[in-house]
């Protein structure tokens, strides 16, 4: 069977001027980035046949597929057809994509996800080098853009987003996944106030907080949004209060 042709990612030489991104403030973000396992225990519940399979999908993802990625050994059909699983499972089924997934003979799923790792690896921190490892992948049948994105998002240093049906939510509709991705990580991290907290915001982590706000929200279940800011507020107040304490207390003993 020939591969397929590449698909084509629209081009972005010359000026593009970006469409507004409608993020939350960081804050939230990092609330919902906090709430990730939650939010995909009620997803997986939503699988009533299965209400497990995508916890072990989601631990096998990090666990050992990321990995895996990481260390650049090559992927085999299993693999592939896993992540699919994983996708399809997290987001809208559809089923035919498993099947177009099993047609792919498996040297061609191993020379075609290492033809995009490798771009991925040479591209390093700069994601419009990275943007050219999609066509790559996306010779695969059953594979386009966004499952693509799945895979890369993967790579370290995580510079691509995978552009789920939840993080697409949140973008103008006539936006495209190329020009997003530029926007992604600079909007998390510079409304992270700087610091320690911007540089934690990579694109994986922001999907996995977009998905959760999404499915939070979806399920009523914001609340918990709530309670993990007021845990995280009385965590800052706490030494804070003790330190008082302690102080008012060495100058009761002082004054005795």
């Amino acid at each position: 069977m020939p591969p397929r042709k590449k698909q084509k990612i629209a081009s972005t030489a010359g000026p593009v001027s970006s469409p507004p991104v409608s993020l939350p403030p960081a804050s939230l973000l990092a609330r919902a980035a906090s709430q990730y396992a939650y939010a995909l225990s009620l997803r997986s519940k939503e699988h009533l046949r299965s209400p497990t399979a995508l916890i072990h999908l989601d631990a096998w993802l990090t666990g050992t597929l990321a990995p895996k990625i990481a260390s650049a050994q090559p992927l085999t059909k299993a693999d592939l057809t896993d992540l699919m699983k994983w996708k399809l499972a997290r987001g809208k089924s559809r089923p035919t994509l498993l099947a177009l997934i099993a047609s792919n003979p498996a040297p061609l799923v191993a020379s075609a996800t290492a033809a995009a790792l490798h771009t991925m690896r040479d591209a390093a921190h700069d994601r419009e080098a990275a943007l050219r490892a999609l066509p790559d992948a996306c010779t695969l049948r059953g594979v386009g853009p966004a499952t693509a994105s799945a895979l890369l998002t993967l790579h370290p240093p995580h510079v691509l987003p995978f552009m789920s049906d939840e993080a697409a939510a949140f973008f103008a509709p006539a936006q495209v996944y190329r020009r997003v991705l530029r926007e992604v990580r600079a909007r998390a991290g510079g409304e992270g106030g700087g610091g320690g907290e911007a540089e934690r915001w990579d694109s994986m982590r922001l999907e996995r907080a977009l998905f959760a706000l999404a499915v939070l929200r979806k399920r009523g279940e914001e609340r918990v949004l709530q309670e993990s800011a007021d845990a995280s507020v009385a965590e800052t107040e706490a030494p804070t209060r003790a330190s008082a304490s302690s102080g008012s207390k060495r100058r009761r003993d002082s004054d005795s």
